[in-house]
């Protein structure tokens, strides 16, 4: 089960995603990249005991992601996954980083990230177990080169398809977390 976390950069994403862990299971795994890589941000949860009913297990959120999701998919003891919660905090932080880290000519260096991101989004597609993803809303200033906006576009897509996706997909601002996307109950045809 799929669960979404909007919003945009310092609004609070993280500590809503790990508190809705908290709610969802009783341990989780947490494959973190800060939302500016090049800045080395620490997580800074990472290694602090929030809750001595829940348990946390780290990595980063890197060019292995889809790998480290398909290995933790995989090698899930299905005794334990209804307890476990996985968070991928932060996509996009993540795409910034694998921009950052590969060269982006302008064929060559697009084609080896969109392979990534390919990845990575059917990675998390196919999670078996309960998996909350952090992202940042696309937004767009008035002058943006044409890597920024290629940034832009792609984050946009994965977005559209992991909304649409979820179960329940929430955004945050300023700290406060509207769910945009829940649970509902289909309404039939009432003959009165």
């Amino acid at each position: 089960m799929l669960w979404l976390v909007t919003g945009g950069v310092g609004c609070g994403k993280s500590a809503f995603a790990e508190e809705l862990a908290f709610t969802l299971g009783r341990e989780g795994i947490k494959l973190f990249c800060p939302p500016f890589p090049a800045l080395n941000i620490l997580d800074p949860l990472k290694g602090s005991e929030l809750r001595a009913d829940f348990t946390w297990t780290y990595s980063d959120a890197d060019a292995f992601l889809a790998d480290k999701l398909n290995a933790i998919n995989l090698e899930s003891n299905v005794f334990r996954a209804d307890r476990r919660v996985l968070v991928v905090d932060s996509l996009s932080g993540m795409l910034r980083l694998i921009i950052q880290d590969t060269a982006l000519d302008i064929v060559d260096g697009e084609a080896r990230i969109d392979a990534l991101w390919q990845e990575v989004l059917t990675s998390i597609l196919s999670f078996q177990g309960k998996i909350i993803v952090v992202t940042e809303e696309t937004s767009a200033g008035l002058f943006l080169n044409s890597r920024e906006q290629w940034y832009t576009f792609k984050l946009a897509a994965v977005n559209r398809i992991l909304s649409e996706a979820s179960s329940s997909q929430y955004r945050l601002t300023a700290g406060v977390a509207t769910e945009v996307k829940g649970y509902r109950v289909k309404r039939g045809e009432r003959n009165s």
